[in-house]
């Protein structure tokens, strides 16, 4: 009996269809459903240091108008104004009363700085990568070829080739 490649070529490349198809559906749709906030480009996020915020401190009020956590992507820029009387630190940043200081996210990670701002005394922040056309075309690039060769094994066993070309030779052979 003579296998023939094409009739398996052909069902390979349907299956690489449905599978590029399949794939890019989910990996769209987790995209809408799953978006964060890293889905931007860089920028300059502000926190403002207001007036008597150390006093606060001290009292052991919270500081309301500045977040605890924050989430940066890779290349955004933090700027510390600081309107309070009192000097105050973030981390490495030293922040002399009535001036601003920045600090650039450079590598993703979460990160926890001493702060002399808040009442818990740190500041929590994460730093992400951004999503982007590229990763989201390596992770369809990722899942697209596994994912053909489970339709594509999954249609042989559910529809088998093989016995297709034995029920033809039957048929040719009960003919004559």
């Amino acid at each position: 009996m003579k296998v023939q490649i094409f009739p398996y070529l052909k069902r390979l490349l349907i299956a690489s269809l449905l599978a590029g198809l399949f794939v890019g559906g989910i990996n769209e749709a987790a995209h809408l459903l799953l978006r964060e906030n890293t889905d931007r480009a860089p920028r300059t996020v502000e926190i403002v240091i207001p007036e008597g915020t150390a006093d606060r401190v001290t009292a052991g009020e919270e500081i309301q108008s500045i977040p605890e956590e924050l989430v940066f992507v890779v290349g955004d820029r933090l700027q510390v104004i600081n309107q309070d009387s009192a000097d105050h630190e973030l981390g490495p940043l030293y922040i002399p009363a009535g001036t601003s200081a920045s600090l650039r996210m450079e590598n993703e990670s979460q990160y926890v700085l001493g702060c002399s701002f808040q009442s818990s005394r740190y500041l929590g922040f994460d730093v992400r990568s951004r999503t982007t056309a590229r990763s989201r075309l390596q992770a369809f690039g990722l899942a697209a070829p596994p994912t053909a060769m489970f339709f594509f094994v999954y249609s042989l066993l559910i529809y088998p080739l093989a016995e297709q070309g034995v029920k033809e030779e039957n048929r040719e052979g009960s003919g004559r």
